[in-house]
């Protein structure tokens, strides 16, 4: 299989670090992700030997063999039109297709395109149809639900992809994405593409569910997109509370409906199953992580991204082999981004501070041998402040106001020293 065209898997200084992860693990035939989407062509070569079979169920039948609501669920069921058949026609069905090809198609087989999790099962639900990708918030909590009930039966399904938003925040979503962390279940969602201008939009302010819900719920992980260059691609949402984290989403290389057939397509959609597919993979290496222990991991050991610094939670690009071995990223010279004065104090936002050893230094002079009490305010992820609350007469007399001053952090322990930041205090 080729993972070239796919610049999420090991190609680019934008990866996911999947290739390396793949020496760890390839995922388990043991553990199901479930596509909570358009329908999937689970007759794709590069996905049928990862299709998820439901073992209660004799699919030709027309019995309800394991009593629960649905006739012959044989790979999952369609909410749209309210059938067994998780795949509709090529029109509707390519989002989906796509998707769990990301996800889960298949390893080593000699065909296009490798998913990040290659040994996992997939298992469709289809809420999403018509020419438009639409579908109701009722069907989607169905899905939801289906999912859970699985998992209660002894389905090892432990992660949801939910690649759709745009919709108003919603109780009965919102309880229903909850129940399936309350059994274990991860729920990885996109950030959401924007509004009708193409342009990414900040839903700390504006809003968008289900990804909205990572704010306040332990296992919802939203993912924003971004490009070849590891900057946010302009369609992509963000957001330093509702956005858990990046991945690759521009131009992902992956399967579409017929047999041998790819496409590029482009998304916080082709985003999040990356993000998907790595806690997969987590969890077919270490099954007993909770679903809240998977978000923290993904987002504590990303891969700094100065491009998107306070603009999501992680501030960086998540990393399946850093996930896997639990490593937080290397701690990296430092950055200084922003740099705010005023009468009291000197605060340094940026990347690579170390906590209780890095120094604020005017024109090379360092504020800490000067008796100021220097104190630490790691956030969350990669991005920190750094303050040095001097007063202000010390203030006054190291920064007069108007006079412009080379601002640089010191880190004493590694030697690394910020580039300079020329800034005034008005």
């Amino acid at each position: 299989p080729s993972v070239s065209q796919s610049f999420g898997e090991g190609q680019t200084p934008a990866d996911i670090s999947a290739t390396r992860a793949w020496d760890i693990t390839t995922g388990s035939d043991n553990l199901v992700v479930a596509v909570i989407d358009t329908g999937v062509y689970l007759a794709h070569p590069d996905l049928a030997p990862n299709a998820w079979v439901n073992p209660r169920e004799n699919p030709n039948n027309g019995i309800d063999d394991d009593g629960n609501g649905f006739v012959d669920d044989k790979n999952g069921w369609n909410f749209y039109n309210k059938n067994k058949d998780v795949f509709q026609s090529a029109r509707d069905d390519d989002h989906g297709t796509h998707v769990a090809g990301t996800i889960g198609a298949v390893g080593n087989n000699g065909e296009g395109v490798t998913g990040v999790a290659w040994n996992v099962k997939l298992m469709s639900l289809k809420f999403l149809g018509g020419p438009n990708g639409s579908g109701s918030t009722s069907n989607a909590v169905k899905a939801i639900n289906y999912v859970i009930d699985q998992k209660n039966r002894g389905t090892n399904v432990r992660v949801i992809n939910a690649s759709w938003g745009g919709g108003s925040e919603s109780q009965s979503l919102r309880e229903a994405i909850a129940a399936a962390g309350n059994v274990g279940i991860v729920f990885v969602c996109a950030a959401g593409n924007g509004g009708e201008d193409g342009v990414g939009d900040d839903i700390d302010s504006t809003p968008d569910f289900p990804a909205g819900y990572a704010n306040s719920l332990d296992n919802v992980i939203s993912v924003a997109a971004i490009n070849e260059g590891d900057a946010l691609s302009s369609f992509s949402n963000f957001g330093h509370n509702s956005v858990s984290v990046a991945a690759p989403g521009s131009a992902i290389w992956s399967t579409v409906p017929n047999a041998r057939e790819y496409e590029p397509k482009s998304g916080t959609s082709m985003a999040s199953p990356h993000v998907a597919g790595i806690a997969a993979l987590m969890l077919s290496h270490k099954p007993s992580l909770t679903a809240k222990q998977v978000k923290a991991i993904i987002i504590a050991t990303a891969e700094p991204t100065p491009a998107l610094a306070s603009r999501i939670k992680a501030s960086g690009r998540a990393s399946a082999y850093n996930a896997l071995t639990e490593i937080p990223p290397a701690k990296s010279k430092p950055t200084i981004l922003r740099v705010n004065i005023n009468k009291k104090k000197v605060t340094i936002e940026g990347m690579g501070f170390l906590n209780g050893s890095s120094v604020i230094e005017v024109n090379g002079v360092p504020m800490s041998d000067m008796d100021y009490d220097d104190s630490y305010n790691l956030g969350n992820g990669t991005t920190s402040h750094l303050v040095s609350a001097a007063g202000k007469k010390k203030i006054k007399k190291i920064l007069p106001v108007g006079q412009f001053v080379n601002i640089t952090v010191f880190n004493p322990t590694t030697g690394e020293r910020s580039q300079q930041f020329n800034t005034a205090r008005f």
